[in-house]
């Protein structure tokens, strides 16, 4: 390999980090926001990973560029604690928007 191919190669590595780091981040972001719109203050929320126990019909219709987190909130309105899943980004590329959040509460 040539040195301009090589620093190219190093290029697109980089890039490749640097947009799955903001993606994560605008992720955070999002869910965030979603819980200060909705009175709710996220007290856990795990990132989705082969271990997270999703019901098979979110394992059909969520894409790989969505993020799904496993949260429990406090909710200011009840005043109790709910849990549940929460799947950020539009589904074909993943764009995180505040109209791309759906909510699957434990207790519905």
């Amino acid at each position: 390999m040539t040195r301009t191919t090589t620093l190219l190669f190093l290029l697109l590595i980089a890039a490749a980090i640097w947009l799955s780091w903001r993606h994560w981040q605008n992720a955070k972001a999002l869910l965030q926001d979603w819980a200060a719109a909705n009175g709710l203050r996220i007290l856990h929320a795990k990132s989705n990973a082969f271990w997270l126990a999703m019901p098979l019909s979110m394992w059909f219709t969520t894409s790989k560029y969505q993020m799904v987190y496993r949260i429990s909130a406090y909710d200011e309105s009840t005043h109790r604690i709910r849990e549940g899943l929460v799947r950020l980004g539009t589904p074909i590329w993943g764009f995180m928007n505040r109209g791309a959040v759906e909510v699957f509460w434990d207790d519905h």
